[in-house]
């Protein structure tokens, strides 16, 4: 049931929101829950669950499950930001895997680039690379990314008469950047474009960690796969939160 006090469409109360985020879109909610619970992080009864957003608030940082794509993700970060009580913001989440890479399955990497194509931001972001803005970025291996808000529509065309032939811009996307970017997903490029054009004043740190739980011409086998990526990008993103001392110790 919503509330007048609350924001709109999160039905976000300021009190509920820490200055550490941890935003996740289009993940299974069991399986966010059992991999931040098997991290030490029990997230308990959700204090807001309205449309698609669910938000817990735990003493030490705020978790948002939301659904998929720019439509979800703009409204969300919009009530998140203009706030001003988010610091650090991460993405997490699962990821398919292009032909530009060999990067296992099941493993979660931060984003060092994204790109948008096919996204409700197209037009504001153009073609230029996107990127995180966090003062030690992780070290080890990172990945690239692209952005889509077509799930089926950016990945590889079957038969002559198959649909994504239909898409000609995603289409032309599709064959110049699969073949140099690691991993395609919904949110990231919008997730770092949107978190630089939102707040009123700068200092926000945000970052994406993403896996790979298919490769883009297998959907079917991402259901295998996304809990362990779900688990690692969850991981890697306490550690960089300053959060991690509960499992590392």
């Amino acid at each position: 049931m919503s509330t007048p006090e609350a924001s709109p469409n999160v039905q976000l109360r300021p009190t509920q929101i820490r200055p550490a985020v941890i935003l996740c879109c289009g993940e299974d909610k069991g399986a966010l829950l059992d991999a931040l619970g098997e991290l030490g992080f029990p997230a308990g009864a959700p204090v807001s669950e309205f449309r698609s957003y669910v938000v817990w608030t735990l003493p030490d940082v705020t978790v948002v499950l939301s659904a998929i794509g720019t439509g979800a993700l703009e409204p969300l970060l919009y009530e998140l930001l203009a706030t001003g009580r988010v610091e650090r913001i991460v993405l997490v989440g699962t990821a398919g895997r292009l032909s530009a890479t060999r990067l296992p399955l099941g493993v979660g990497y931060p984003i060092r680039e994204a790109r948008v194509a096919g996204t409700g931001l197209d037009r504001e972001c153009g073609d230029r690379p996107l990127f995180p803005e966090w003062p030690e970025f992780p070290s080890g291996p990172s990945a690239t990314i692209v952005s889509s808000d077509f799930y089926y529509g950016f990945s590889p065309a079957l038969a002559p008469g198959d649909y994504r032939h239909r898409l000609l811009g995603v289409r032309g996307d599709y064959q110049r950047l699969s073949c140099v970017i690691d991993l395609v997903d919904m949110e990231v490029g919008q997730f770092y474009a949107l978190c630089r054009l939102i707040p009123d004043t700068p200092g926000l740190r945000f970052l994406a960690f993403k896996g790979a739980s298919n490769a883009i011409d297998n959907h079917a086998e991402q259901n295998a796969h996304a809990p362990s990526v779900l688990r690692d990008c969850l991981e890697k993103a306490l550690v960089a939160l300053g959060l991690g001392a509960r499992f590392k110790g």
